[in-house]
């Protein structure tokens, strides 16, 4: 009976240790395929310096004004590459801003969470919310768009504590 019980202690712990090791790091593969075809050159772009100032320009998101310079470095980045997309949503999934959505980009709209539909079980931006490392792939077909696209997301802010996510994908 000792031995039992202090075989599923045993379990349990490493159960445990398991379960923090995995939340301290990334989704599987993912620190091997961001330095690979066709996720680096979307890395590349969004580098920490450019994800620090979307996360300044999001918090500082109060008033159409302030709305529409995140959305201005948003267009830029995503013109940055060929069939360029960028989405910023908070930490629940709400869009702020969508590229590929042209005239839906408005303060207003983000307010009335009517430019996209919530992306909180998107892969990528799943994956950069709930893994330490703050960073996510994919490569699907969009809802959105219909096209394949290959997605890289980044947290914008720490770990448990972020302002939201940014995605840049391309076709």
């Amino acid at each position: 009976m000792k031995m039992q019980k202090l075989s599923s202690m045993v379990t349990v712990a490493a159960l445990c240790l398991m379960s923090f090791n995995v939340m301290a790091a990334c989704a599987p593969q993912v620190q091997t395929k961001v330095t690979q075809a066709p996720y680096a050159t979307l890395n590349a772009i969004l580098t920490p310096a450019r994800v620090t100032s979307f996360k300044n320009k999001l918090d500082a998101v109060a008033n159409p004004a302030t709305y529409n310079i995140l959305r201005t470095e948003a267009v830029a980045t995503a013109n940055l590459i060929a069939d360029g997309r960028v989405v910023i949503t908070l930490p629940d999934g709400t869009v702020v801003v969508d590229t590929s959505k042209g005239s839906a980009n408005t303060y207003a709209n983000f307010q009335a969470k009517t430019i996209n539909e919530n992306h909180n079980t998107r892969v990528a931006i799943l994956d950069t919310q709930i893994y330490d490392c703050g960073l996510g792939l994919e490569t699907k077909t969009s809802t959105s768009t219909g096209d394949v696209e290959v997605y890289l997301a980044k947290r914008l802010g720490a770990y448990l504590d972020s302002a939201g996510t940014v995605r840049l994908s391309h076709k």
